[in-house]
């Protein structure tokens, strides 16, 4: 019922924005109004390592993988725009994911406000710093970034590495104020602020004292765009801190995070990198001042690293894609857990707004430990059809 209320609210909002319902609305003038999505539907064969779907032991259970599977991605966009008396141009965006398996069916919603001061966004879409991000290039079935290799290759439990790590900072889409300037001489800069990360209620955030859930976030990045000779250049830089954990027992400890981005295009060939970093500073909260967090579980200290190289012909595009990504677990314990994926993968354009899409990616989920069950490995071989409309 609510995700069709919620359906149901877009959709309206959408009509009266493209038709008007008052009078008022027909004497000024109409907002643009615009309508896209895209639809990706791809078929897979996935085989994870025999030890992480074996387990020993009186009453522990045993959980099989089918080797198949059928996957969709799929979204809904309505954008209006217009211009105020005095030259300013309003936008407005609403992002509907319509895959049956999601769970949030509005991914984004803002306005932004734009003129010779730059563009603000008001609403929630990702921070500055993954908006002007430079990453490494890819193509295929199966993003380097996101969830997709967790859903062909599972995660075991016991890897504490996101399901969606990729190489860029602050990309989620809880409620922000951003600002992004102009382009001079090749350079745009960045900033963004979420009063609460944690949270997309309505409630003021609670993200001060000892028992503080919520959590504020800011951002700013530099992102440079040109020429070097005949090759296209394209850097960026961003820097990412949290005030606070989430969780009571360390509310006093700070998330910081910075990203590196660069690529060239030398003719058909488009060569790029992208370089993460995380570090979770602070103390628990004890009667001796509390002990440090870096480096155990409650920290987020994370080092990813990201290379890629594509080849453009004519309307076919093939990626090779290098992903790495660490992260401190347990001090004491030797090692870290990590994500480790190499993909290779194509796009073939077969019509407007058509592509074949194919590839094959290899995925390795490592623990700190070597017990079988909390380490996992596979290939899947994906491929399928992409549509934009």
């Amino acid at each position: 019922m609510k995700k069709s209320l919620y359906l149901t609210s877009a959709l309206v909002a959408a009509s009266v924005l493209a038709l008007g319902s008052t009078d008022s609305m027909a004497a000024g003038k109409a907002l643009k109004v615009g309508v896209s999505g895209s639809y990706k539907a791809v078929v897979g064969y996935a085989k994870s390592s025999s030890g992480f779907t074996t387990s020993s032991g009186v009453g522990t259970a045993l959980t099989s993988y089918n080797t198949m599977d059928v996957k969709t991605d799929s979204e809904v966009h309505f954008k209006a725009s217009g211009t105020t008396d005095s030259g300013m141009k309003i936008g407005v965006g609403i992002e509907l994911e319509t895959d049956q398996a999601t769970t949030t069916d509005i991914d984004g919603t803002y306005m932004t406000i734009g003129g010779g001061f730059g563009t603000f966004m008001l609403g929630a879409s990702v921070a500055s710093a993954a908006a002007l991000a430079v990453n490494a290039p890819s193509a295929g079935a199966i993003g380097i970034f996101g969830g997709d290799s967790n859903t062909w290759i599972p995660r075991p439990g016991a890897v504490a590495v996101s399901t969606v790590a990729g190489a860029n900072i602050g990309g989620a889409d809880q409620p922000k104020i951003r600002w992004i300037s102009p382009s001079f001489s090749g350079f745009t800069a960045g900033g963004s602020y979420t009063p609460d990360r944690t949270s997309v209620d309505n409630n003021m955030p609670s993200n001060g004292g000892n028992g503080g859930t919520d959590a504020s976030q800011i951002d700013v990045a530099l992102k440079y765009s040109g020429k070097m000779g005949a090759n296209a250049v394209s850097a960026s830089a961003g820097w990412w801190a949290i005030d606070q954990a989430t969780a009571a027992a360390n509310a006093s400890t700070s998330t910081e995070g910075y990203s590196l981005g660069a690529s060239t295009t030398m003719g058909a060939f488009t060569v790029g990198v992208g370089y993460k970093e995380v570090t979770t500073t602070g103390k628990t909260i004890g009667s001796n001042g509390g002990t440090s967090i870096s480096g155990t579980a409650n920290s987020d200290d994370e080092e990813v690293v990201n290379v890629g190289v594509a080849w453009t012909q004519g309307k076919t595009t093939l990626a090779l894609n290098y992903f790495q990504s660490e992260m401190d677990l347990a001090a004491g314990t030797e090692g870290e857990d990590s994500l480790t994926k190499w993909t290779l993968g194509a796009k073939q354009a077969i019509g407007p707004g058509i592509d074949f899409l194919g590839t094959v990616q290899n995925v390795v989920w490592s623990d700190e430990g070597d017990v079988a069950a909390n380490n996992n490995k596979g290939t899947a071989f994906v491929g399928g059809i992409a549509v934009k409309f």
